[in-house]
């Protein structure tokens, strides 16, 4: 096959994902929009550091009106005991939260992100994860 010619089997990712996404898949092999489909859905949740946040992004990205809801959790996604901010949040960002004693939404609704940054392990990365989770949760 010549350069010129595009397989469709070899539909390259590209800007349609999240960086962090893109390296989570790059990492475990995927390097292609077909790719990404044959393993949708439950190898992409069971890819360390995927989680239900990326994995939504993946979905509006490449799914669009489709909404899978695992029956369980797939290892390696980690819980935080008693938050219900668990699979509404990448697992690091929820662990972040509640060190900082925030374990429910309205908790974090009631904290300013000046007062979040101070919380240990929740940088700015983690902060804008928040923001743009709340923002679409408020377009729903």
């Amino acid at each position: 096959m010549s350069n010129t010619q595009t397989s469709i089997s070899e539909t390259p990712i590209g800007d349609l994902l999240p960086l962090r996404v893109k390296t989570i898949l790059e990492r475990n092999g995927i390097h292609t929009i077909e790719g990404v489909r044959s393993a949708y859905p439950n190898e992409l949740l069971k890819m360390r550091g995927m989680g239900m946040f990326r994995f939504k992004q993946i979905e509006a990205a490449l799914f669009p009106g489709k909404s899978f809801t695992p029956s369980r959790i797939y290892s390696p996604v980690r819980h935080i005991k008693g938050s219900s901010l668990n699979g509404v949040f990448a697992p690091e960002t929820v662990q972040a939260l509640a060190r900082g004693g925030i374990t429910t939404v309205e908790q974090l609704l009631a904290r300013e992100p000046k007062v979040l940054l101070k919380i240990r392990g929740l940088g700015i990365h983690k902060l804008r994860e928040i923001e743009d989770t709340l923002h679409e949760r408020k377009k729903d």
